[in-house]
C-alpha cells in the first residue's frame, strides 16, 4: 500500500507540474523541416556540392517526397484510418456497450482499472475506436458514479481513458507493421515485404502487447487517491446525446434514413473482405484494415444519414493528417537528397550491436514522435533509416519495425496531440491528465525496453 501511495502522490505531482509550452505540432513540422533542411545543406556542402545549388537541390528533394504518389496514398490511408475507426465508436451497439459497461464499477479504483483496459483492449482492435470509445466510457462512468454518490477522479479517469494510444501501434492498425506488409511500400528496396506474422503476430509483440495489458490497468489503479472527494466529475455530466431523428418525407431522405441499404452493403462488403484475407485474395494490410472498419461502421449505424455524420465528426480530426502529412513527406524528400538517411543510418549502425539495435530504435522512435506525433507520418520521415540501420547490424526488420512502433507509442503518453479529441468529449485540458500519463509513459519504457533486450 506504500507502493500505491507513492505513485498517487507520484501522478498528482506530476500532473500538477506538467508543461505548458508544448507548441502546435503545425508549427513543430514547420520547425522540423527547417533543421532538416539546415542540416541536409550542411551534408550537401561537405560532400562537395556548390553552394547556389544546394537550395535548389534541397527544394528538389522537398518537392519530389510532397508529390511522391505512394506517399500521398499513404496520407489517405491514414485519414480513413482515422475516420473508420471514429465513426465505429459511434456506431449504436458500441455506445449501448458503453453505456452498460459504465454501470460495473462500485469503487474509484474499479471505475480507473475498467476505463483503462477497455481503452487498451479497444486501441489494440483500431487505435481510433480505442481513442473516442475510452473516453465516452470514462465519461458515461462519471456521470453513474455521481449519481450513485461514488467518489471518482475524473482526471484520472481521463488519463486512463488515453492510455490505449499508448499499446495501439502493436494492434491491427498499427501503421509500420500495416505499411510494411504491403507488396509495394515505399522501403520495399531496403526490407522487402514484412508479413504481419514478423511483427503484430510475432511472440515478441504478443507478449509485449500482453504485459502492458496487465501493467497499465494496474498502475491507474496505484494512483487511484484512496479519498478522491474533490475530484468528482464536473457538475451534472449529460448522456451522451443520442442521433436526432428525421423525418424522411421523400424517397431520398428515406433512403437515407433506412437501414436496410447501409445495413446490405455493409455486411456484404464485411462478409467479402473477411473472406478474402481467410483466402489469402488479400493481404492483411492498410487497405484490407480500413475496408474491414469502413463495413463495419456502416453495418453497425444502419442507416446512411448516420454514418456519413459519424464520418463527418471524424473527419474533423483529418485535417491535421491532410496539412501535416506533406511536410513529413516533403522533410523525407530533403533527408533522401542530402544524404541524410545515409548518414543517420550509418551513425546507429556505428553505436549499436545486434543486442542494443532494437532498443536503440525504441529510444529513437520515442525521441522524434515528440516532434511528429503521427505514426504514419513519422514511419514516413524515420523508417528507412531505421530499416537500412537494422539491415547492417543484423537486426530482423520484423523486429525493427515493433521497436519502432512501440516507441512511437510509448511517448503519445507526454505528447498530447492524439489526447485533443478526448479533452474535448470529457471537459479536460491537457495539464489535466499529463502528470498521470507520463507515470505511465515510464512504465512503458521499462516494459518495453525490458522485453526488447530480452528478446528483440
Amino acid at each position: 500500500m506504500y507502493a500505491r501511495g507513492v505513485i498517487a502522490r507520484l501522478g498528482e505531482r506530476l500532473s500538477r507540474i506538467a508543461a505548458r509550452v508544448v507548441p502546435d505540432p503545425f508549427v513543430l513540422a514547420l520547425g522540423l523541416t527547417l533543421v532538416v533542411g539546415g542540416f541536409g545543406a550542411a551534408l550537401l556542402l561537405d560532400a562537395g556540392r556548390a553552394a547556389t545549388e544546394v537550395p535548389g537541390a534541397l527544394f528538389e528533394g522537398w518537392f519530389g517526397g510532397f508529390s511522391d504518389a505512394k506517399l500521398l496514398a499513404f496520407a489517405l490511408q491514414m485519414c480513413l484510418v482515422l475516420v473508420t475507426g471514429h465513426a465505429l465508436a459511434l456506431a449504436p451497439p458500441v455506445q449501448r456497450a458503453v453505456e452498460v459497461i459504465s454501470r460495473w464499477p462500485r469503487s474509484a479504483g474499479q471505475a480507473t482499472v475498467l476505463v483503462a483496459v477497455a481503452a487498451c483492449a479497444a486501441a489494440l482492435v483500431h487505435w481510433g475506436l480505442g481513442a473516442v470509445v475510452g473516453a465516452l466510457l470514462a465519461r458515461e462512468v462519471a456521470r453513474h458514479a455521481a449519481a450513485r454518490g461514488l467518489r471518482v477522479h475524473y482526471p484520472l479517469l481521463g488519463a486512463a481513458a488515453y492510455t490505449g494510444l499508448a499499446v495501439w501501434h502493436g494492434g491491427l492498425s498499427g501503421s509500420a507493421p500495416l505499411k510494411v506488409a504491403e507488396a509495394n511500400h515505399f522501403a520495399v528496396q531496403v526490407s522487402g515485404v514484412v508479413p504481419v506474422s514478423e511483427t503484430l503476430l510475432s511472440p515478441l509483440n504478443l507478449i509485449i502487447a500482453g504485459s502492458l495489458l496487465v501493467v497499465i490497468p494496474l498502475l491507474c489503479w496505484a494512483m487511484t487517491p484512496r479519498d478522491p472527494a474533490a475530484l468528482v466529475p464536473p457538475a451534472a455530466l449529460p448522456p451522451v446525446p443520442a442521433p436526432v431523428p428525421v423525418d424522411a418525407t421523400t424517397w431520398p431522405e428515406r433512403l437515407g434514413e433506412s437501414r436496410a441499404l447501409g445495413g446490405a452493403v455493409g455486411l456484404a462488403g464485411l462478409a467479402f473482405t473477411v473472406g478474402s484475407l481467410a483466402t489469402g485474395a488479400l493481404r492483411f494490410e492498410l487497405d484490407a484494415v480500413n475496408a474491414l472498419f469502413l463495413f463495419l461502421g456502416l453495418l453497425g449505424h444502419g442507416g446512411v444519414r448516420r454514418y456519413l455524420e459519424a464520418i463527418a465528426d471524424g473527419a474533423r480530426g483529418a485535417a491535421s493528417i491532410v496539412l501535416q502529412f506533406p511536410f513529413y513527406f516533403g522533410i523525407l524528400g530533403m533527408m533522401k537528397a542530402s544524404g541524410a538517411i545515409a548518414w543517420l543510418s550509418a551513425a546507429m549502425t556505428d553505436v549499436a550491436s545486434p543486442a542494443t539495435f532494437p532498443l536503440l530504435a525504441f529510444l529513437s522512435a520515442s525521441v522524434v514522435n515528440f516532434f511528429i506525433p503521427s505514426g504514419g507520418g513519422q514511419w514516413a520521415v524515420q523508417g528507412e533509416i531505421l530499416l537500412t540501420a537494422g539491415r547492417e547490424v543484423g537486426v530482423a526488420s520484423g523486429v525493427t519495425v515493433m521497436a519502432f512502433a512501440y516507441g512511437d507509442a510509448a511517448t503519445n503518453m507526454i505528447q498530447p496531440f492524439w489526447a485533443l479529441p478526448l479533452l474535448g468529449i470529457m471537459g479536460l485540458r491537457a495539464r489535466d491528465i499529463l502528470g498521470y500519463t507520463t507515470v505511465v509513459c515510464l512504465a512503458v519504457y521499462l516494459v518495453v525496453g525490458g522485453w526488447l533486450l530480452a528478446l528483440g
